[in-house]
C-alpha cells in the first residue's frame, strides 16, 4: 500500500515567493490573513492565513470551497534581489543579506498589497497614488516591531522593543542608483506629535549610503529642488512629469553637489526650480546647491520658489493654500522658461 501525504490530496500552486503569490491573487491584508481572488472560481473571497502561507482556502463553501496548496520556488533558488545584493555587499553577513532582501520585498509589496488608511486618504494633501509611490504604510506597533526586529542585524540594535521607535510606522525608503535600499526615514501617524519628526536609519553599513532622493523623468523639462521627500512630493501634487531631488536634511549638500558635477547632462537644458525651505538652514543650503550649478554652467536654468501667507517649506504651503501653491507653481516654471528664452535671444 502506497502511503499518501496530505498534501498530496490538494491542488498545487506554484510562485516564485509569497510576494508575487500575494501581488497575482491580489490580496487585501485583512491583519491575521489575506483576503484573495480564488484561483478556482475567481471570487474575492480565499483567503491565506499568515501563520501559514502555504494554504489558501475559498471561503464559498456551497459555491466552491477548493483549498490549494501554494509552494514557493525561492528556496530551491536565490532571490535575484538576494543575488544581486550578494555579489555587490560581499561585506555584510549572511544575516544582513537576508534581512536587506527581506526589507526590499517588504516595502516592494506594500506598495499595492496592503491598506492604508492614511496613505489613501490624502496624507499630508498628497494623493494616493502619490503617497503609495514612495512611502510605506507599517500599520501599527506590532508589525513596526517586527520590521526592527527582521532588520537588527543591519541596524545594529534591535528597537523590537522600544515603544517610542515602534509607533513610527510611516517609512520613506530611499535607494542608491542601482535601486538597492540605502537608508529609511521614519514618522509616525500612530502619534504625530512624537519628537523628533524623523528619524533616519541607514539599512546598508557596508557602504557610504546615499542620503539624497532623486527622480527626473525622461519627459521632464522641470527638476524642484527641495528639503525634503514631502516638499518634492508635493509639487508632483501640481505637476506629475517634474523632475524632484530632495534632501535628508538642509545641512547634507555634500554628496548632492558631487552629483550634479558627475551628472550634469541630467540638469543640462531642464528647468530648474529651488525650493527649499524659506529659513536660514533652507537659504544656506540654496548659496551652496546655486554655486555649484553655476560652477557648471546651469545657472541660466535656476529660479527661486516664491513662499507666500508665512508658509516656509512646499509641503506646508501645499495643504494650507493649494490653489495659491499651485498657482504659485506655474507662475515661477512660466517665468523661468521667459528669462531662458531672453538669454537665448541676446546671445
Amino acid at each position: 500500500m502506497v502511503k499518501m501525504d496530505k498534501q498530496d490530496l490538494y491542488k498545487k500552486l506554484v510562485y516564485q515567493n509569497i510576494e508575487d503569490a500575494l501581488a497575482e491573487l491580489n490580496a487585501e491584508d485583512k491583519g491575521r490573513y489575506y483576503i484573495c481572488n480564488c484561483p478556482e472560481c475567481n471570487a474575492h473571497e480565499a483567503f491565506i492565513y499568515k501563520n501559514n502561507t502555504n494554504f489558501i482556502q475559498c471561503n464559498r463553501e456551497n459555491h466552491c470551497g477548493e483549498r490549494m496548496l501554494l509552494q514557493f520556488q525561492e528556496k530551491e533558488s536565490l532571490h535575484p534581489e538576494r543575488e544581486k545584493i550578494q555579489k555587490t555587499f560581499p561585506s555584510l553577513s549572511d544575516d544582513q543579506k537576508e534581512a536587506l532582501t527581506w526589507s526590499m520585498r517588504l516595502f516592494s509589496f506594500a506598495k499595492t498589497g496592503t491598506k492604508s488608511e492614511i496613505l489613501d486618504n490624502g496624507y499630508r494633501g498628497l494623493s494616493k497614488e502619490n503617497a503609495r509611490e514612495h512611502i510605506v504604510d507599517l500599520q501599527n506597533e506590532q508589525v513596526a516591531s517586527y520590521f526592527f526586529n527582521k532588520t537588527s542585524s543591519l541596524l545594529g540594535k534591535d528597537y523590537s522593543n522600544n515603544s517610542w521607535m515602534c509607533k513610527r510606522n510611516l517609512v520613506f525608503p530611499l535607494y542608491d542608483e542601482n535601486n538597492v535600499l540605502n537608508r529609511v526615514l521614519l514618522r509616525s501617524s500612530i502619534d504625530p506629535t512624537l519628537e523628533p519628526k524623523e528619524i533616519q536609519l541607514i539599512m546598508n553599513p557596508s557602504k557610504e549610503t546615499k542620503d539624497f532622493f532623486m527622480e527626473i523623468p525622461e519627459e521632464t523639462k522641470t527638476i524642484v529642488f527641495s528639503e525634503s521627500l514631502l516638499d518634492a512630493l508635493s509639487f508632483r501634487e501640481i505637476d506629475p512629469n517634474c523632475g524632484f531631488v530632495a534632501l535628508t536634511g538642509a545641512s547634507k549638500t555634500r554628496q548632492l553637489q558631487a552629483c550634479i558635477k558627475e551628472n550634469k547632462g541630467a540638469f543640462t537644458d531642464k528647468h530648474i526650480l529651488m525650493a527649499m525651505d524659506d529659513d536660514k538652514a533652507g537659504w544656506k543650503a540654496t548659496q551652496k546647491l546655486v554655486a555649484t550649478l553655476r560652477t557648471e554652467g546651469l545657472d541660466e536654468n535656476i529660479s527661486l520658489f516664491r513662499y507666500s501667507d508665512g508658509f516656509i517649506d512646499a509641503n506646508e504651503f501645499l495643504q494650507g493654500n493649494r490653489m495659491q501653491f499651485t498657482k504659485r507653481y506655474l507662475q515661477d516654471t512660466k517665468q523661468l522658461q521667459r528669462t531662458k528664452q531672453m538669454h537665448h535671444e541676446m546671445s
